[in-house]
């Protein structure tokens, strides 16, 4: 008897601020409905401090050094998105738990419910069952699966296009083919279906797959055969499905790597590949789609040839356990394995517009209003500031790249909560009409909401012309279950919920409170309009050659920052710019602050407020031996020292600490 595979393998991504979801959370004292907020928040700061300490020599250990006792820190949260998030997660759980509401039996409810109920009831996830929950609809067995009954009866009738689609409803993208709904660069307004080569974003590793098919009962020569031969499988496709992007230049741009054509064209462009098969199936339509218009990404035709070449040096076997492989990866990647302490998150992720509506109902509703009022006239503030940054022009920008960057700005909106505009039951019931939830089958469960969440794509290739208030952005799954403020592409700044509450935020805080702290984190989104990656982008969300023009205003600038992937100089002129932007404005206040600065000035103040967002425990991160190029930015002492190092010798900011 074969065992069953177990989630023990190392085949998640972490991220710091998910890592951990705690079952029980103390609630701070300054969350305790006390007279004096600020004195309370003030407090707070300053417990988190560690006077021993020279902020001039480190100024995260200054700032930060007692913040993981102030906050208890441990292995359930160890920073403060961790933090925030699992403050939102208990408040989940209370809605969930203790519900008797006739109206959690059915419809949406229902779901939700059955879906965290099946989801805590859970002892182990066995990823045999995803595989084979799929037999039927593959049209095959696994070979894995036929290992005791001799030879695997589709050795010679292996259909990889029809297993490739099938698997993209579930959501497994960039194996052989990259498919995605995305806008036409030139016209944001319409979106297509555009495909794309081969990319590899994970990679097999050794270790996990010998275990995988040592799980699966293979002997110890048998698992490291096959997982040499996989190793090689993938290492020659990656080398094959390497492309080249057209940079920018002056005669040609990066909107060139986009093209439009039918799937007619396409299908006589690329013989290799049964287009119209691929995407009858993706799509689950008998329709004919030839003249479905679809847009290529640095589209190398050539690639599909190697593709076919490559295929047939291999047995069906090899490409079959490849694609069963990276379905495993991508079905373990945001399953709940830490039982019912992760399974708010895992309605977070998959039943988003849900949970959003419950939040909004039970914590939110009744301070929207005084709310929006408040952050919409932070925002409008801090866009005045950036404004007025741009026409001091320390990057020498022309007149009319000062009215591209100063255009964009003006448009740029604020939404608050992912959710439209007077979110009704009626809209959310009919959102989530056709999702299945079986409470005792949390595998079907699963692989059903896979599919679900992926069709919500294609509602994007018909027109809409909603405004972003009424608009839900159908994020990814990681983002869906954080509360952290994200930059969306379409020229707006979303706040979810969960930020907006102590020890964040609250409407009572002073100026100095809210523009440190959350001023800054709406100022950091801002600047992302502007940076690396957006800055080719006009405020309709075109390409504009003009953008890559102002960006080569930054590059003497960024000379500090050199040896740093581009994402992760994104993040850093999105937080010093921010810190920046923040500051400028609340210079321009006057505020008589009746609460301890505890021998610091208002401008000190201000600057160790401004970094409490990225406090947290170094040691226990250190522990997570995390790459930045897992989370996306530096790790938190290091962002903290480039604000402190770029503030304190900028002569347009004042030294934070003497």
């Amino acid at each position: 008897m074969r065992s069953n595979i177990h989630m023990t393998y190392g085949l998640q991504i972490v991220i710091i601020s998910i890592i951990i979801i705690v079952d029980e959370i103390q609630t701070h004292p300054v969350e305790g409905g006390v007279s004096n907020v600020n004195e309370f928040y003030g407090n707070l700061i300053e417990t988190n401090l560690n006077s021993s300490v020279d902020p001039c020599e480190d100024f995260y250990a200054y700032a930060c050094g007692n913040w993981h006792r102030s906050y208890n820190a441990s292995s359930e949260y160890i920073d403060m998105p961790g933090y925030m998030d699992t403050k939102v997660n208990q408040q989940f759980r209370g809605l969930m738990e203790h519900q008797t509401d006739a109206k959690w039996k059915s419809g949406v409810y229902g779901k939700a419910k059955d879906l965290y109920e099946s989801c805590e009831q859970l002892d182990t996830l066995v990823l045999n069952s995803f595989l084979m929950g799929l037999h039927e609809e593959l049209e095959m067995q696994w070979p894995i699966f036929a290992l005791e009954e001799g030879e695997w009866k589709n050795i010679s009738q292996f259909d990889w296009l029809r297993v490739t689609a099938v698997l993209r409803r579930y959501g497994l993208n960039n194996i052989f083919i990259t498919h995605n709904v995305n806008v036409n660069p030139r016209n944001s307004s319409e979106y297509y279906l555009e495909l794309a080569q081969h990319h590899a974003h994970t990679i097999l590793e050794a270790e996990d797959v010998e275990n995988i098919f040592l799980n699966f009962g293979l002997s110890h020569n048998e698992s490291h055969s096959l997982t040499e031969e996989l190793l090689q499988f993938e290492r020659i496709l990656n080398e094959l499905a390497k492309y080249q992007v057209i940079n920018e230049t002056d005669k040609k741009n990066y909107a060139d790597n986009f093209h439009i054509l039918t799937l007619k064209e396409l299908q006589a462009s690329v013989p290799q590949v049964d287009w119209l098969k691929y995407f009858q199936i993706v799509l689950n339509t008998t329709q004919d789609l030839q003249q479905l218009k679809v847009q290529t990404f640095a589209w190398d035709a050539k690639f599909f040839a190697n593709l076919k070449d490559h295929l047939d040096g291999y047995g069906n076997d090899t490409i079959a356990y490849y694609l069963m492989l990276k379905f495993m990866y991508h079905v373990n990647g945001d399953l709940p394995h830490r039982k019912q302490r992760n399974c708010i998150r895992y309605l977070r992720s998959f039943m988003p517009v849900f949970m959003n509506f419950l939040y909004e109902e039970h914590y939110f509703k009744d301070k929207r209003v005084a709310m929006e009022k408040s952050l919409n006239k932070m925002f409008n503030n801090l866009k005045k500031s950036f404004e007025s940054l741009v026409e001091e022009n320390h990057l020498k920008l022309n007149k009319k790249e000062q009215h591209f960057i100063l255009k964009e700005l003006h448009g740029m909106q604020l939404k608050v909560g992912n959710l439209p505009r007077n979110c009704t039951e009626h809209y959310v019931e009919a959102f989530y009409q056709t999702l299945s939830i079986n409470r005792s089958d949390f595998v079907q469960s699963h692989l059903n909401i896979l599919r679900f969440t992926n069709q919500l794509h294609y509602k994007n290739l018909k027109a809409n012309n909603a405004s972003v208030a009424e608009k839900v952005y159908n994020l990814d799954a990681t983002t869906q279950s954080s509360s952290s403020p994200v930059k969306i592409f379409e020229n707006a700044i979303l706040i979810p919920h969960g930020y907006l509450q102590l020890p964040l935020y609250d409407l009572k805080l002073s100026h100095i409170h809210q523009y440190s702290l959350l001023g800054v984190i709406l100022a950091h989104e801002i600047i992302h309009a502007y940076d690396l990656f957006h800055i080719v982008y006009d405020y309709r969300s075109n390409y504009d050659y003009l953008g890559s023009q102002v960006g080569h205003h930054y590059t003497p600038h960024m000379h500090c920052f050199a040896n740093s992937p581009t994402e992760i100089i994104s993040e850093n002129i999105a937080d010093v710019s921010g810190l920046r932007m923040a500051y400028h404005f609340y210079r321009t206040l006057e505020e008589d602050l009746e609460f301890p600065l505890f021998h610091l000035t208002k401008d000190q103040y201000f600057f160790v407020n401004s970094v409490q967002f990225l406090c947290g425990d170094l040691k226990q991160i250190s522990d997570l031996a995390l790459e930045t190029t897992d989370l996306g930015h530096d790790m938190h002492d290091l962002r903290m020292s480039l604000k402190h190092l770029i503030v304190s010798t900028s002569e347009h900011l004042p030294t934070i600490v003497r």
